[in-house]
């Protein structure tokens, strides 16, 4: 029995050994220095409304500028510093994620710090495990899907701009059904309809 055990832990051992020699490696990022330069000097409804859709992938600086355009309804930062230190002061996004500006970004980071911005904490996984690192995205992106503000691809694959707009419209929407907004969503149907003039 003690060979048994013994056995397994060696086997244990030399797999962990192989799992941590890859990790350094890691998988390949993708670079788009000039899209995430010119995702800064767009004014604000040109980013949202013709810049993001039409990238097939989001680099960390657009979905940072993105993050809070969500959470203040505008970006009055300047530089990609700025917005990388005011999303980590607010625990928006973590620095132990190592997010590079001109790399492109997956779903789960995204669906993370959405999460953050919406205070949806999640179910058990999510509070547990999604706390302190394993699984954090991932659980996020779970949490999303089943609020359906975002469907269910893995969290390690890239984030398009049209992806990002429409959970960034979807958000907005779910915060605004929860009263986060100061003012009532304006009901234009009401008073159009009590002023058109009366039929024949």
């Amino acid at each position: 029995m003690a060979r048994g055990l013994m056995t397994r832990r060696m086997i244990w051992l030399s797999a962990l050994a192989m799992t941590a020699s890859a990790l350094p490696a890691g998988c390949s990022r993708t670079v788009r220095t000039a899209q995430a330069d010119r995702a800064e000097q767009l004014d604000e409804d040109t980013f949202l409304h013709e810049h993001l859709p039409a990238q097939p992938m989001v680099t960390t600086a657009e979905a940072y500028r993105a993050m809070i355009l969500l959470a203040d309804g505008r970006d009055e930062c300047r530089i990609f510093d700025q917005r990388a230190a005011m999303l980590v002061d607010r625990g928006i996004t973590r620095p132990d994620w190592r997010l590079q500006r001109d790399e492109c970004i997956d779903r789960g980071s995204v669906a993370w710090m959405v999460c953050r911005i919406l205070d949806i904490d999640g179910g058990v996984n999510m509070r547990l495990l999604g706390s302190w690192g394993p699984g954090d995205r991932r659980y996020a992106v779970r949490e999303l899907y089943y609020r359906q503000l975002l469907d269910s691809t893995p969290a390690y694959r890239y984030m398009s701009g049209a992806e990002l707009v429409d959970l960034l419209g979807k958000a907005d929407a779910y915060l605004a059904e929860r009263g986060r907004y100061p003012a009532a969503p304006l009901d234009v149907v009401g008073p159009v309809a009590q002023t058109r003039p009366a039929g024949p």
